[in-house]
This record gives C-alpha cells, structure tokens and sequence, in this order.
C-alpha cells in the first residue's frame, strides 16, 4: 500500500510541477501591454484651399487613393501604438512623384499620450507644430465648452471677442504660431448659437466670423460638438494689405 500511494503521490507532483513550468513559460511570452497614443493632425495651410492626404508608414503606399484625407481647416484622428510615428503628407493628390511628399516626418509619442500635429504655412513653405495635450476635463455639473485659439495667419497678430452667448473679448494680441489657453463658453438649452469675431490686431479690421450652431432651429437637444468638449479654433489665412487678404476661422474638436 505504501509504494501505491508513493507512485499516486510522485505523479501528482509531477503533474504540478508540470503545470507550473507550463504556466510560468505562458506568462513569460505575453507581451507587455501598451496603450495606444491618440495624434490629431490639423491641416492649417494657408491658402485655404490645400486639402492633405496622410499615410501613417515608412513604406511607399500601396494604394494611394486609400489615403487618410485632411481637408482644408479640418483635422484628422488617429491612434498608434508606435512611439516613434512616421508620418507622409501629400497635397492635393499630388503623389505622381512619390518622392515629392508635402510634408515627411517622424513623431515622438508617448503611450496613452494626446498629440495635436498642426500643419501649416503656405504651399511652399510648410511648417509643422506638435503639441502634447493637457484638455481640461469634463464635467457633467459644468456646463460650459473649453475653447482656444491658434493663429496662424500669415505674421499678423489677431483678436477673437465673442458676440454670442456671451458680448466678451477671449484673446487680444495673439501673435502668429501663438496658440492660447482654454477658455469657458457657456453651453445651455438658451444659447442657440456661438459667433465669434475675429480682426486684425494692428489695424482693427475684421477678418472672418465664425459661426455655429448649438441648438437646431426646431429642436431643443443641444449640440454633442461642443457640449462639455474641448475644441481649438483655428485662423489662417494670408495678407497683402487692409484691403486685400484671405482669412478663415474653423474650430475642430478634439475627443
């Protein structure tokens, strides 16, 4: 009985064992996690015209008309695990000449990390901006949307007042490339519409208005755009003199 129960003992021992080694081996090949990075790139280039086309690679594309498409003042999100994004931009569907990119560039991320690439500058003179985001946070008690601004219009500096919901000035003096800080706009079932001014610091003229809706004529839900977000407006644009230029304001929203 005793050399019974040893074999019944050695082979549970072994099994264990055996289970053991095969457990650890299966732990020791799980990758290590890795939160992706969120990017958003912003095409700000001047002319107002330019729309973008962006391939995420070091590799030539394979099928161009795949392309993530980037109009003009709008953006486009993306989520990477790469840390180090390589990122191909061509414009206006310009990829005849593969070699002949608009923009070619490699970004530094960091996992779980928000990153906002602005392009801008003029079709012959791109330029490019990467910011690591700090968004405010939401709240479901705070009515309110975070809004900033970011000039990039042609060396001018800029002011932005806010007509509606509220007569208020947001940004005096913002120089060119300068971005601002988020500031408040209140978001509730009575504001209909956010219109914003924006003019010319040195000269006082008026550049561009940019309007939005909150609430839709005939509707009383309030706008999941701006609601509790966070959203950048963006002003680019040329100029010649106080009589001739070319200028639009756009705001994109960052989630």
């Amino acid at each position: 009985m005793f050399q019974f129960s040893y074999k019944r003992c050695f082979k549970a021992c072994v099994l264990a064992g055996g289970m053991l080694m095969f457990s650890t081996s299966c732990k020791k090949e799980l990758p290590q996690a890795i939160f992706p990075a969120s990017l958003t790139i912003v095409n700000g280039v001047n002319d107002n015209t330019s729309f973008l086309t962006a391939y995420f690679g070091n590799a030539q594309p394979k099928y161009y008309n795949r392309l993530s498409y980037i109009g003009s003042g709008n953006s486009y999100d993306y989520a990477t695990d790469k840390m180090e994004q390589p990122v191909t931009l061509f414009r206006n569907n310009d990829t005849l000449q593969p070699g002949k990119f608009f923009l070619k560039t490699s970004l530094q991320l960091e996992p779980g990390g928000i990153f906002t690439q602005f392009v801008y500058g003029s079709p012959t003179q791109v330029k490019q901006k990467t910011i690591k985001e700090q968004l405010p946070p939401r709240s479901l008690h705070d009515s309110v949307a975070h809004l900033r601004i970011i000039n990039l219009f042609d060396n001018r500096s800029i002011d932005v007042v806010q007509l509606e919901p509220v007569a208020v000035t947001m940004v005096t003096n913002l120089a060119y490339e300068q971005l601002s800080d988020f500031i408040k706009v209140p978001v509730n079932a009575s504001v209909k519409n956010f219109r914003f001014a924006v003019k010319d610091h040195a000269t006082g003229v008026a550049l561009d208005t940019l309007s939005e809706i909150n609430i839709s004529p005939g509707s009383t839900t309030l706008s999941v755009q701006w609601l509790f977000k966070a959203r950048t407006m963006l002003v680019t644009g040329t100029w010649t003199n106080a009589s001739v230029f070319s200028a639009r304001a756009k705001s994109i929203g960052h989630f």
